[in-house]
């Protein structure tokens, strides 16, 4: 189940790593995340570089890394305000970012940059986070105030991001960035408690300061998917494999792993192709899959790109038994294209570690997410990554809590290592965050008539805790 970051970071080193390519505006219109939505009822607009939000809230100071006004809604109490779970007594000025009234957190994600709003839903999602707790009195009657800091898929960027972190705010909560390496020692250096959403890079992942939401790793790998699709569709299909990966040091990095920890489990890959990141023709590497017969399709890239690979599928009438995309397919724009059905992405299968954004209706915590979403954001739709915010916007509600009203850093990073399991209150699968192991759940979808239906299991997920490997 490896959704892997690797769709993530390879969304921004695959951009990075093309030299200066200009991406088409076609290319930009089906970037992951929501861009410049606007927003009404009081909450900010999006992400504007170096100025204060619009609207009612908390405006945000000017600074590296695009600090922008935040909304946090209404009805924040104040410091002897009741709230569950908090001990009785008087809020304090105890650490950075904290004072008697308010929390800063910030989140330091990608919403610029060669690929627009590549995050920006992790953006969205901490302020609906701030507002729904805001509206419910704050948190110990603290309010929290979002910082919300641009690492414009920029190594850089991100290290300034985190620096400015570091000086401004308590902790960062819900961060994503496929640079996230560029800051991980900065943040270790100066302490602040970093519940990341999903890691990308390994040192961001290893820094002592980061205990990340869905802990993606490069020395481990869930393999439950590999299994599935072994016991499904058995020999013929998994000896015939080919892996498809972008020209990136991530992406290659990644299918790499994920190839070794296949073959575990008894995937021959006798077709591997690197692709250019702007790639326009696939069918050249159609035509050998046809003549090597292979069986089973993987591609570690954005989607925009399993996008091509699938048209010229389509174009060839030539479709293998399996096409096995990750989480980064789980999105709106993969099943549609130029407004209309992409109808060559039916019969792929999608494999998340997350609950159905279509099945909403049995998810309070969904609801809750997207209740406030369209709050602070209207425009904006929920996506897998906004998911892993917003739950970490919970934990980071759930932890300071416990803590209570002498909140410091050091506690909240003892109180956090003791998290071993961390489901977002239904939203994903538990992951380990106090010790950073990830779930080896998963769930599969299949595309029929461009949209996601759950193949496997029929409610919930598959888990096996052996399905970890070490790669």
């Amino acid at each position: 189940m490896r959704s892997r970051t690797a769709a993530v970071a390879f969304l921004l080193m695959l951009l990075l790593a093309s030299c200066g390519a200009r991406l088409t505006r076609a290319e930009r219109a089906a970037g992951i995340g929501m861009r410049g939505a606007t927003s009404t009822g009081g909450a900010t607009t999006g992400v504007t570089t170096g100025s204060a939000g619009t609207g009612t809230g908390v405006g945000g100071t000017t600074g590296t890394g695009a600090t922008t006004g935040a909304a946090t809604g209404t009805g924040t109490g104040g410091t002897g305000a009741a709230a569950a779970g908090c001990p009785a007594g008087t809020n304090t000025a105890s650490d950075r970012g904290v004072t008697p009234t308010d929390i800063t957190i910030a989140t330091a994600s990608d919403a610029s940059g060669v690929q627009a709003a590549l995050f920006k839903s992790t953006h969205y999602a901490i302020q609906a986070f701030a507002a729904m707790v805001n509206n419910q009195g704050g948190l110990c009657g603290r309010a929290i105030r979002p910082k919300l800091l641009d690492t414009k898929a920029d190594s850089t960027a991100n290290n300034a991001a985190v620096r400015q972190a570091c000086d401004e705010a308590f902790a960062l909560v819900g961060s994503m960035s496929a640079f996230d390496n560029g800051g991980a020692s900065a943040g270790e250096s100066c302490g602040i408690p970093d519940l990341t959403a999903i890691t990308v890079n390994g040192e961001r992942a290893k820094a002592k300061n980061v205990y990340p939401i869905y802990p993606v790793r490069p020395d481990k790998l869930p393999i439950g998917t590999a299994n599935y699709i072994k016991e499904k569709y058995k020999a013929p299909v998994i000896e015939n494999a080919a892996m498809f990966y972008l020209n990136a040091g991530v992406t290659k990095s990644n299918a790499e792993q994920r190839m070794k920890a296949y073959a575990a489990v008894g995937f021959k890959w006798t077709y591997v192709q690197e692709v250019q990141v702007l790639e326009a023709n696939y069918s050249p590497f159609v035509q050998k899959m046809k003549d090597k017969g292979i069986r089973y399709v993987n591609m570690v890239a954005n989607y925009q790109s399993i996008q091509k690979l699938l048209s010229a599928m389509d174009q060839a009438e030539w479709y293998p038994t399996v096409r096995d995309w990750d989480s980064v397919a789980y999105s709106p724009n993969f099943v549609v294209q130029g407004g209309q059905p992409f109808t060559p992405a039916d019969g792929s299968l999608v494999f998340l570690n997350t609950a159905l954004i279509e099945e909403a209706s049995g998810n309070p915590e969904m609801q809750l997410y997207i209740q406030w979403l369209g709050r602070v954001a209207p425009n904006a739709k929920p996506d897998y990554f906004g998911l892993y915010a917003w739950s970490a916007g919970r934990l980071f509600q759930k932890v300071a809590t416990e803590v209570g009203r002498n909140l410091t850093r050091k506690a909240f990073l003892a109180a956090v290592q003791k998290i071993h399991s961390w489901d977002g209150n239904g939203l994903h699968a538990a992951h380990d965050t106090g010790s950073k192991i990830m779930s080896p759940c998963f769930t599969y979808l299949v595309i029929t008539k461009s949209r996601f239906v759950r193949q496997s299991p029929a409610s919930g997920f598959t888990c096996n805790k052996g399905d970890i490997v070490n790669t």
